[in-house]
Formats: C-alpha cells, sequence, structure tokens
C-alpha cells in the first residue's frame, strides 16, 4: 500500500505544552475547502430572541400582538421578554429596542453574511469531522528519509535533532457530510471560546446554510500529534490535540484504540509507555483484554472526564454496560428479571444525564408557585421552546407533566425522566449555553426519550405484566449510552475540561 500523503502539518507544541513520556504520530487527515462562519466573530442572540427584537425594533411592544404574531402564548413572550430581553439590557422597561440591542440584530444580519475560505477536517482513520477549522495549513518540510523511507523532521535547527514520526495508516474513505460538518462547526466554536477564556456567549446560532463543501475532493494531509502519557493525570495515556487548541483530545482515543488492537507497532509504543502492564507472554488481544481490566478501561479510553466530573453518571453507564454485557455473553435463556433491570438501569443512566445537565445549567421556574397548566397551555410553552430538536412528537409526550413537576425537576432534580427531560429543556431555553443549542434534532432524538421511559415502566418492575423483549431492550441500552454519553455528555463536557 502506497502512503496516504507527502504533505505534513506541525503546529508547534509549545502552542498547547504536554508532559510526559511521548511518541511522536502522524494522523492521516483529509482536508476539505469550506466556506464557514468567521470565527472571530462575537456571538449573539438566539433565532428566538432575534425574531422578538425585530419586531419590537419595527413597533410592535406589546406582548399580547407579538404573541399573535408568532403565534405564541402571550404569557411566554411576557416571560421572554422578562427573564431575557430586559435583563441582556437589549430592551427597556418600555420594550422599546436599545442601542445594544439594535446593534445585536445589526451583528445578527452580519454573522449570515460574513463567510471564511477555509478548511475542514476529517479523520481519516474512524471517519469523522474533527471540531477544528483553520484557514492555513501549518506545513513543514522533512530534511529527508530514513532507511524505511520514513519521513526525517528537524524541529529544532539549534540542537538538530531528528525526530521521526510513526505514520498511522488510513482506513476510512473521504466523505462530505454537511450535517457533520455544522455539528463540527458548533463544537469547534465551542472549544475555541474555552481556549480563549473570553467569556463570550457559546449559544452562537449556525444555520446549516452557512456552511458548505468548495471542492468535491479533500487534500490528504499527515498531522504531527503525540500518544503520551500523562504522569500527574488520571489517565494512562493520552492523544494530544494535533491543532494545539488544548493538550489532549478524547475524540482521537477510541479510534486510535482500535487501530492499535491490529497493529504490532503501536502496540509495542503503547507498552513502551505503559511499563506496569506486562506484556510477558500474552497475545496482542490478551494484553488489550488486560489494559480493560484497569479502572474500567472501556469507560476511561472513551469517556475520560466522566469519572470526575459527573460521577452520578459513570456509575449508571458502568451499571449498564456490565448488565449489558451479561445478556450479550449470556448462553441458553436468559432471565426476563435481567431484561427488566438492564431497562431500568439504561433509563436511570438517561436521569443521571438529565439531573447533571440541570445542575451545572441552572435555571430557576418562573411559573406561579401554585396551580397548574392545561394540556393546551403546556403544548403551547413546549413548541415555543428555542431548542430546535423540539417537535409535535416530543411536545405532545411531555404536555402530560404537572407544571409542578417540572419546576421541581428543574430545582431539586428528583423527578422521573419525562419531567426531568421537560425541565432540561425549558433550562435550555433560559441557557444560550445549553448543550442542547449545540446538537441538531438527529444527535438529540428527543421524542425516543419518552418512548425509552414508557417501555421501562412496561417491563422494569417485578409486577409488570410485559415480558422485556431482548432486542428492543439491548437497543434502549444502546440508544441511552450513546444519546447519554456519547453524544449529549461528551459534547457538554468541552467547554468545561
Amino acid at each position: 500500500m502506497g502512503m496516504f500523503s507527502d504533505r505534513y502539518c506541525y503546529v508547534p507544541r509549545e502552542l498547547s505544552p504536554i508532559s510526559g513520556r511521548r511518541e511522536n504520530l502522524f494522523w492521516p487527515v483529509y482536508a476539505w475547502r469550506v466556506l464557514y462562519p468567521d470565527d472571530r466573530q462575537q456571538a449573539g442572540c438566539n433565532l428566538f430572541q432575534e425574531t422578538l427584537l425585530g419586531l419590537m425594533r419595527a413597533g410592535v411592544t406589546e406582548a399580547t400582538k407579538l404573541a399573535e404574531l408568532m403565534a405564541i402564548d402571550s404569557e411566554l413572550v411576557r416571560f421572554i421578554i422578562a427573564s431575557q430581553l430586559q435583563p441582556n439590557g437589549w430592551i427597556d422597561h418600555l420594550n422599546k429596542v436599545t442601542q445594544d440591542g439594535a446593534r445585536l440584530l445589526d451583528e445578527a444580519e452580519d454573522r449570515r453574511l460574513n463567510l471564511r475560505v477555509g478548511y475542514a477536517f476529517q479523520d481519516a482513520i474512524g471517519g469523522q469531522l474533527l471540531p477544528r477549522f483553520s484557514t492555513t495549513l501549518p506545513e513543514v518540510q522533512p530534511v529527508g528519509t530514513d532507511q524505511n523511507n520514513r519521513p526525517v523532521f528537524v524541529l529544532d535547527r539549534d540542537n538538530g535533532r531528528q525526530e521521526k514520526p510513526f505514520l498511522l495508516q488510513a482506513k476510512a474513505p473521504a466523505k462530505a457530510d454537511v450535517p457533520g460538518l455544522l455539528a463540527a462547526y458548533r463544537q469547534y466554536r465551542h472549544e475555541l471560546a474555552h481556549a480563549r477564556r473570553s467569556g463570550e456567549t457559546v449559544g452562537f446560532d449556525v444555520a446549516i446554510r452557512t456552511l458548505d463543501y468548495i471542492d468535491d475532493r479533500p487534500l490528504h494531509l499527515y498531522f504531527w500529534c503525540e500518544l503520551y502519557r500523562d504522569e500527574n493525570g488520571p489517565q494512562r495515556w493520552l492523544i494530544s490535540d494535533p491543532f494545539r487548541l488544548r493538550p489532549a483530545v478524547s475524540w482521537l482515543r477510541e479510534p486510535f484504540l482500535d487501530l492499535a488492537k491490529g497493529n504490532a507497532a503501536l502496540r509495542r509504543r503503547m507498552q513502551r509507555l505503559l511499563p506496569d502492564i506486562s506484556a510477558d507472554d500474552l497475545s496482542v488481544d490478551e494484553w488489550f483484554e488486560r489494559l480493560d481490566e484497569h479502572a474500567d478501561f472501556q469507560v476511561e479510553s472513551k469517556y475520560p472526564f466522566l469519572k470526575s466530573r459527573a460521577p452520578l453518571v459513570h456509575e449508571h453507564l458502568l451499571r449498564v454496560l456490565r448488565q449489558k454485557a451479561k445478556i450479550e455473553e449470556a448462553q441458553g435463556r436468559i432471565h426476563p428479571e435481567d431484561l427488566g433491570a438492564l431497562m431500568t438501569e439504561s433509563a436511570s443512566l438517561i436521569e443521571a444525564v438529565l439531573k447533571w445537565l440541570l445542575e451545572e445549567w441552572p435555571v430557576e421556574p418562573c411559573w406561579p408557585n401554585r396551580g397548574n397548566w392545561t394540556r393546551a397551555e403546556a403544548l403551547a410553552e413546549i413548541r415555543a421552546l428555542t431548542v430546535q430538536a423540539v417537535d409535535d412528537d416530543i411536545a405532545h409526550a411531555l404536555a402530560g407533566q404537572a407544571r409542578r413537576s417540572v419546576a421541581n425537576a428543574m430545582t431539586n432534580r428528583d423527578q422521573p425522566l419525562k419531567a426531568l427531560l421537560a425541565g432540561a429543556l425549558f433550562a435550555a431555553n433560559g441557557r444560550d449555553d445549553h448543550p442542547f443549542h449545540r446538537l441538531g434534532s438527529d444527535q438529540l432524538q428527543l421524542a425516543q426519550l419518552p418512548k425509552l421511559a414508557d417501555y421501562r415502566n412496561k417491563v422494569g418492575g417485578h409486577a409488570s405484566g410485559e415480558r422485556p423483549n431482548k432486542d428492543v431492550t439491548l437497543k434502549h441500552s444502546e440508544f441511552a449510552i450513546k444519546w447519554g454519553v456519547g453524544a449529549l455528555l461528551t459534547n457538554a463536557y468541552i467547554t468545561m475540561a
């Protein structure tokens, strides 16, 4: 097999120093030329707030008239005005747009028009788009090749030290993916805001039409990164960020691990970094099995932040994985109680993630302490939420929740799954930096959560009259892992690591 590329990129590691022993790597990457919004812009209001401000600037200031024009409940309009527009200084007490509000509207229009030509990057091992964008390619030239025809580099001319990174093998084909491009850009914006420590609002709204591919074929590049051991951290091994936006990135760990299991040379490099895990007389699979036994490696490798930042989620994830493995490895008849237990743990994992979201992005409910809403009122309020993924299916599924239950979920976080989900949606409505705004409908799949809760209620209890189905139960458990930890919590952690 020929070389993936003869073009190499290196971002100086001094921009994001790492400590500990390391092995230099070249990661194969597809670089796509794309149009994307200028990341030097400051974030602004969301589309719902922008619509209200636009109507107010046009002279419509009465809440009832605004509600009529937007086809939403007038109480919800008053809530947005009192809790978001006025506190941010975008309108005054007469609902007149201030200078700050007018500037925000003008900047919102600029954001839709001000695009840059640059590069989006696709991992050529795992196939995923990376949350990194750049207008330039930091290429570096080798000084020659070694006896194995590997490129040799001298990064420091003063000491003349030669470095020969290990070239990782590309496995995934190049694939243009516009929805994936949008998700990658959203994640990039939030990591960039975190790296800058600028305090900018991370609720930046990106319309799909503002991101697009320019070329049909990408460039083939290698990006320099390191496999290293963090001597002072909780993780056994890390992969550095090739773009040096942060010291290490979790999204390269899993594709590297999959590649290493079938590559003896990579295994030797890992063994040099992890001498405390003996490889004597072990096959590749046995060594990785032993590695897997250390500190719940399956969870650690995919979600290295989980144990310290979300311990309740970590606990329930381990329970789901163990119960799921017990069922998948069972020989012969599977007891209904085991399937019911997996269904219960899967729902508990979702609930733990929702509780974590409500704790990290708290919003006080603004409803009266007494009284309840009708189903029609609940439907209207849920439909008017600014979370992109909210549709009629989820609105109808949650409209039966009592307002007090939703309020208690937001403040005490002690309610069942549906009330917790409703509380998280109302919290997201009041927080532009909420993770729900960073994921599209295809990633959130909100309508699946009430279905999971309903199935848990049918089969999870000992007194249930319905026997759980193995395939359905496993499907729900896989969704709980993918949704709660693989997509949502991982994305939320980006701005907190």
